[in-house]
């Protein structure tokens, strides 16, 4: 993120001018000598010596560039809560004034599970860079570099896609397996069995269940799924889209002479809907009644869940360099040196996850969660070289003792269409948007193996490839953190997880 990479940058910047004041008295460190020259021929040829070494210690300011392709691993996660157990909704029950045939009970509901398992943050590969800047003198130097992601974004869709019925790009319409032109019994389905009247429609119950811990009371309400009349006879008319205030149908109240014809469903058969207008003590005046035994549990399926994280890697470092003396080796020895480094260093993780989830008795809804690890402390390297010819070959280990400050943020929104005493919806349910924050502190460890190879094209300039491996110990992901409970979501402490990064570099050296 640019960002991130300007504030490397500045906190880069303020570090070499620290080490530019009061440089001037100084021979050799820390940012080079008073009396420091160069021929400027980038393009000279590469003297070696007869042991395959570089004819003498070079001095001077270096500058690498490293593309990186690096893989970030994955992390398990599902959507929805763990604990919370739903059943399928009864749709048809049995009176109470019938009675009971043992031998002829209609089936118990099944119980629903989250389906989704296996969601992003999944194991994936993404392109950065790595920047590092120094000065080398007589077996001493410095080092500044700066890691410039990899940033890598993955998403997943699930569900039914809807049709784009008026070519704005906006799916309207139903899904595709179902024709649009759908407005009377001729295209319901297969075989001869019931059709729904006029344009109703039976649909709005979704395809991808997520489960919410919720209050108690928070997911029933009054539905109107079949016909107050025909009952069983003709079976679910309407869905979760049909409720008060936008019925989703035109005609329904002409189809059949009857204007209760969208009274709630009578749960329980007694004989009174969810909600009813009649004259209970004969005055005359209609008196308004519920029927409490009518109300009935809701489950949550969305029509379609799209999932999207980003996980970013950032970072700055500052190194001192002493290369280890190897005098005391012969001189076929002289071409592998041992190079001893200290500093600081800070790295930023950031982890993203969210969630928009479309249709259902909810409406609309998105959470967006993110966790920012601010990992900082000292590192402590040590690195081998073996030069042979034109070729280098590295073998670069570091560890940092990090202290990590993770920052986790959510905001959403939830029931974007929710009406409290609305049909076919939770009663007591409306639009809740939120927004949450927490902050953890840990240890978290950090080691990297860095192996390269370059070869020396002239004596200022060479190409390198390698491999760089990462272990970062006890941060906070995104995704695991969510808590899934209405109506506003939540943090969940699922404790630190080990990260593990590592990928190719492909990368070029200038010396100055």
């Amino acid at each position: 993120m640019n960002h991130r990479l300007r504030n490397l940058l500045t906190t880069a910047g303020f570090a070499l001018a620290a080490l530019l004041d009061g440089a001037s008295a100084q021979e050799n460190l820390p940012t080079g000598p008073a009396n420091y020259e160069h021929d400027f021929q980038l393009f000279a040829p590469l003297l070696l010596d007869l042991d395959n070494s570089l004819e003498d210690q070079w001095s001077g300011y270096f500058f690498h560039y490293d593309k990186l392709f690096w893989s970030y691993s994955g992390e398990r996660v599902a959507v929805g809560s763990p604990t919370a157990v739903e059943f399928a909704e009864v749709v048809f029950r049995v009176n109470p004034q019938d009675e009971v045939d043992i031998f002829n009970l209609p089936p118990g509901p099944h119980r629903i599970r989250n389906t989704l398992n296996d969601v992003p943050p999944k194991a994936g590969f993404a392109f950065g860079n790595r920047y590092e800047l120094g000065y080398q003198d007589m077996g001493h130097g410095w080092t500044i570099g700066i890691l410039d992601g990899p940033e890598l974004n993955q998403g997943e869709f699930y569900g039914f896609t809807r049709v784009d019925t008026n070519g704005d790009g906006i799916g309207d319409g139903l899904p595709p397996f179902i024709d649009p032109d759908y407005t009377d019994g001729d295209d319901v389905g297969p075989g001869d069995g019931p059709i729904a009247g006029g344009d109703l429609r039976a649909f709005g119950f979704g395809a991808v269940p997520i489960l919410f811990d919720a209050p108690d009371g928070l997911l029933v309400g009054f539905r109107d799924y079949v016909n107050f009349i025909a009952g069983a006879q003709i079976g679910t008319q309407g869905g979760p889209f049909l409720y008060v205030g936008n019925y989703g149908a035109s005609d329904e109240d002409t189809v059949l002479a009857f204007d209760f014809f969208r009274l709630a469903d009578d749960i329980d058969g007694d004989g009174l809907p969810g909600g009813d207008a009649i004259d209970l003590d004969g005055d005359g005046d209609i008196d308004m009644i519920v029927d409490w035994d009518d109300l009935h549990r809701f489950n949550i399926f969305f029509d379609s869940v799209t999932i999207r994280n980003t996980t970013e890697t950032d970072g700055v470092e500052l190194m001192w360099s002493h290369v280890l003396s190897n005098n005391h080796h012969q001189a076929k020895h002289q071409n592998n040196h041992v190079v001893l480094s200290f500093g600081a260093r800070f790295l930023e993780l950031y982890d993203e996850f969210r969630v928009d989830a479309f249709g259902s008795i909810m409406g609309n809804s998105f959470w967006d969660t993110s966790f920012i690890n601010s990992i900082v402390g000292p590192q402590l390297g040590l690195k081998w070289v073996n030069q042979r010819q034109r070729w280098r070959i590295t073998a670069d280990g570091r560890f940092m003792f990090g202290y990590n400050t993770a920052d986790w943020d959510q905001f959403g929104l939830i029931g974007e269409r929710l009406i409290p005493g609305a049909l076919n919806a939770p009663l007591f349910g409306r639009p809740t948007a939120f927004s949450h924050g927490v902050q953890e502190r840990d240890f978290s460890p950090v080691a990297e193996l860095r192996l390269q190879a370059a070869y020396q094209l002239t004596t200022s300039l060479a190409l390198k490839a390698g491999y760089t491996g990462s272990f970062v110990g006890n941060i906070r992901r995104a995704a695991p953190s969510v808590r899934y409970s209405l109506p506003d979501m939540g943090f969940v402490d699922t404790g630190g997880q080990d990260l593990l990064i590592n990928g190719f570099d492909l990368g070029i050296e200038f010396i100055h």
